[in-house]
């Protein structure tokens, strides 16, 4: 039997963005929505698109039209989501929700080329208009970070932006990195920031050494 992955379905965080592609028959309209739930074998439940991000919503969305939901799994080391289905209905009340045909199958697609390793360190940012947020490096990799920022309010409009990740201002001998904010997604107490390294991978080797981390689980995983 071909594998599923509907058990997949269960990673996708209550509150979660997810890109939500409605199909017609002349073209798709893409938009941002929320993830709310699901009901195993039943239905998939989404906020319904506000007026800014979609206008003119309810010309597009109504029983019976086709979509494609693709959604990035945390933790996954860079997986997205994305299944097909009918809108099985439009809810108003007690709130505007979405509820999607369950999927029989979806699709599993790696963003990342490089596998990352979860890390627990404790760092700055440093951005290129001087301000430091204090946060957490989640993930590692020889090429980029997860960089989980305290406050989510310090997120506002910092994506592409320069960036130097500081792991011990104390210390002169440890390295600080630059980067760049490539994706910024809020969580619940913060906001997750994905960020390219402009280090050599020796350079991210020989840091990870220091910390205890081995570089070789990244070549066996990805070979």
């Amino acid at each position: 039997m071909p594998t599923t992955n509907l058990e997949k379905l269960h990673q996708i965080m209550s509150g979660a963005m997810v890109d939500l592609e409605i199909l017609t028959p002349t073209a798709s309209k893409r938009v941002k929505t929320e993830f709310i739930g699901l009901l195993e074998n039943r239905f998939i439940i989404l906020n319904y698109p506000s007026s800014k991000r979609l206008p003119t919503a309810s010309d597009y969305l109504h029983d019976g039209v086709m979509v494609v939901v693709r959604a990035l799994i945390e933790g996954s080391g860079g997986q997205v989501i994305a299944f097909r289905q009918q809108i099985m209905s439009v809810a108003s009340h007690p709130a505007r929700l979405l509820f999607i045909n369950y999927p029989k199958q979806v699709q599993l697609f790696d963003l990342r080329s490089q596998t990352r390793i979860p890390t627990l360190l404790s760092a700055k940012l440093k951005l290129s208009d001087d301000r430091i947020l204090d946060g957490v490096i989640k993930d590692i990799s020889l090429t980029g970070v997860k960089f989980d920022l305290k406050d989510k309010a310090q997120a506002e409009n910092i994506k592409g932006m320069q960036c130097s990740i500081i792991l011990d201002s104390s210390n002169k001998q440890v390295k600080d990195f630059q980067g760049e904010i490539c994706s910024v997604k809020e969580h619940v107490q913060g906001a997750y920031c994905g960020i390219k390294l402009l280090a050599s991978e020796e350079e991210m080797k020989s840091f990870m050494g220091d910390h205890f981390i081995d570089p070789s689980i990244l070549q066996s995983e990805t070979e």
